[in-house]
Parts: structure tokens; C-alpha cells; sequence
């Protein structure tokens, strides 16, 4: 009986880890990880406040499936030159490529307006709930992106920079954006945490951790060792964190104010 013995991939560890005799990218370990973190705690929001668990929990998986596949899709779509020679729909499917960003994930906002007739729950309730889970969750997964060198941070000799490694493995002393965005996720979770109990309008906690992302990212964009361009000098993800915080803000100065 011959026994297969799985063969450590290319820096591996730190961008891989061994789970079951399979070698697995730590992002995608981390990413499994801050979902379940993610549905959980919107699904106990929503019981906490008489809604049912089972509804919010299946509706933010939805949005998470659905926001996996815009995230993929918006990254090939803003790197296509890099993608043209395997077509839009076979860079999509291909998961040993990797590459994702989040704004893609916005696909799920007009999805999610048929969970109030799917389920039951008003969106803006459905939104403020899964909120708080976005927050911790995407903490969650930006611990993967530290692991497998992703997202890393421009080098730097100042005093607030540490060894950190890229994607290839190059270690040098770089600014901790990955850790600086996972303080300001948890950030926006704590804030939702204080705003419960104002019994604000429903959505308020939603708006306010969506402006809270959008003008951390527009701030943390440039510190990144690379960015996705457009024509070569805009960086586009900026663009987007931009429209996100300035359209988030609006909205919430409008609906607190009635």
C-alpha cells in the first residue's frame, strides 16, 4: 500500500498551513474562519433583539457566497490585463490563483434588499445586525492576509514599521497596514457595540460602520505595498473607499436627522 505524502508548496509555512495531510493557503483558512465569526455573531445580534437567528444566519451566508464571488470578480476585473489570457470566467473560477477585494463584495447591498420579503426581516435591521459581523469578521480575515503576505504595508525605516513578509516571501521592514486594518475593524465593532444602546433609527449602526470602513481604507490605501490602478495612477480601491465613506456618511446625516 503506497501512502501519498501531500508536498509542502513554496513558502510553506507561513503562507500555508497542514490541516488533514492537505497544505491550505492561510488566507483561505482565515477566511472560513472569519465567515463563521462573521454569520455567527449577526445571527446572535438578530436574537438578541427578537429576530429570528435562523433567517439573519441564512441570509448572511447568502451574502457571503454571493460577496466571495464579487470579490473575485471585481479583482480580475480591475487586474484584467494580468487575467486576459485565461478569459473573465476562467480567472474567476480559478481558486489556486488567488486574488479577491472587498469592494467587489458590495454586489450583496441590492441582493440583500429581498431579505425583507424573503424572510421577514426589514433591511435596515437585517443590515444593522450584520453590521457587527462584517466587523469582526473581516478581523478575522485580515489575520489571513498577514499569514499569506497579502495586503502587505510599503517598506519603511521609521519606527513604526516590523518585519513582515509579501506574497513571495521577501521579509523586510514595512508599514503593518494588515494590523492597522484589523484595529480598525475592531474599532468599528466596538462602536457598534456603544451605539445599541441609543436605540438609534434602524440602519444607523449599518451607515456608521460602512463610513467608518470607506475613510479608514481611503486612509490606508497608499501605505499598501501595492494597489490595484487605473491608467496607471489612480488607484482605484481609494476611489471606491471615497464614494463608499462620503455616500455612508450622507445617508446617515439624513436618516438620524429624520
Amino acid at each position: 500500500m503506497t501512502v501519498q505524502v501531500a508536498t509542502a508548496p513554496a513558502l510553506a509555512p507561513p503562507r500555508y498551513v497542514h490541516v488533514a495531510g492537505h497544505w491550505i493557503n492561510a488566507y483561505k483558512v482565515f477566511l472560513c474562519v472569519g465567515l463563521c465569526v462573521g454569520i455567527l455573531t449577526s445571527a446572535a445580534a438578530a436574537e438578541a433583539d427578537g429576530w429570528s437567528p435562523l433567517a439573519q444566519g441564512l441570509a448572511c451566508l447568502a451574502c457571503a457566497l454571493l460577496g466571495m464571488a464579487g470579490a473575485r470578480s471585481y479583482h480580475v476585473a480591475i487586474n484584467w490585463p494580468a487575467y486576459r489570457h485565461s478569459g473573465f470566467m476562467g480567472a474567476v473560477r480559478d481558486t489556486a490563483g488567488g486574488g479577491w477585494s472587498l469592494f467587489g463584495a458590495l454586489v450583496i447591498v441590492p441582493f440583500s434588499l429581498a431579505q425583507d420579503t424573503l424572510l421577514g426581516i426589514p433591511i435596515a435591521t437585517f443590515w444593522d445586525h450584520m453590521a457587527v459581523g462584517i466587523a469582526l469578521g473581516g478581523a478575522c480575515i485580515r489575520f489571513g492576509c498577514i499569514r499569506n503576505g497579502c495586503c502587505v504595508g510599503r517598506t519603511s525605516a521609521g519606527w513604526f514599521a516590523f518585519p513582515q513578509h509579501d506574497v513571495h516571501g521577501v521579509t523586510a521592514r514595512r508599514i503593518p497596514v494588515q494590523w492597522m486594518d484589523i484595529g480598525w475593524w475592531l474599532a468599528a465593532a466596538l462602536g457598534w457595540f456603544a451605539l445599541r444602546p441609543w436605540r438609534l433609527p434602524a440602519g444607523t449602526s449599518a451607515l456608521a460602520v460602512l463610513a467608518w470602513y470607506g475613510f479608514g481604507r481611503f486612509s490606508l490605501e497608499p501605505l499598501r505595498q501595492r494597489s490595484s490602478l487605473i491608467g496607471n495612477s489612480v488607484r482605484i480601491d481609494r476611489v471606491v473607499a471615497a464614494a463608499l465613506a462620503i455616500g455612508a456618511s450622507a445617508a446617515l446625516v439624513r436618516f438620524v436627522r429624520g
